[in-house]
């Protein structure tokens, strides 16, 4: 058999072809990786949340599970807030559903201050906090989570 020839439009169509699925798959690779990541820490935080995140008094309160390495506080604080279970309570209700809140409180526009545990994302550097503001008859009236 002879070689054949390509001509040389079919060469520069074909490394035309060869540089733009390079450039893509060298485009792409970043995000693949980081978005394998992502799904990652997804799926490391349901494995971890998994019975945990229907508020209950008791598992809140136990200071083996609201602590390192469970932190079940951060799955459940979410119903917790949504479900407008603090709104309108009192402060003392507050304290006999959450306990006492911390006794350091940094967060100086609020009265009543949670720790919930390392942030959720995919770096955790600062910590989670549930904070809460009172009206000014000593009800709730804003319950929310913050990042110090």
């Amino acid at each position: 058999m002879l070689p054949t020839t390509q001509t040389p439009n079919a060469k520069r169509r074909r490394l035309l072809i060869a540089l733009i699925v390079g450039g893509v798959l060298v485009t792409s690779f970043p995000f693949v990786v980081v978005g394998g990541l992502l799904a990652k820490t997804s799926w490391d935080e349901w494995q971890h949340c998994r019975g945990y995140t229907q508020f209950n008094f008791s598992q809140w309160n136990d200071p083996t599970l609201s602590a390192a390495p469970t932190y079940v506080r951060l799955c459940m604080v979410d119903d917790l807030v949504a479900k407008y279970i603090l709104m309108g309570r009192s402060q003392a209700d507050v304290i006999e559903l959450l306990g006492n809140p911390e006794p350091e409180n940094s967060f100086s526009d609020y009265e009543m201050v949670y720790v919930l545990g390392p942030e959720r994302s995919f770096i955790s550097i600062d910590y989670e906090w549930l904070v809460i503001k009172l009206d000014a008859a000593g009800h709730v009236n804003e319950a929310s989570i913050v990042t110090d």
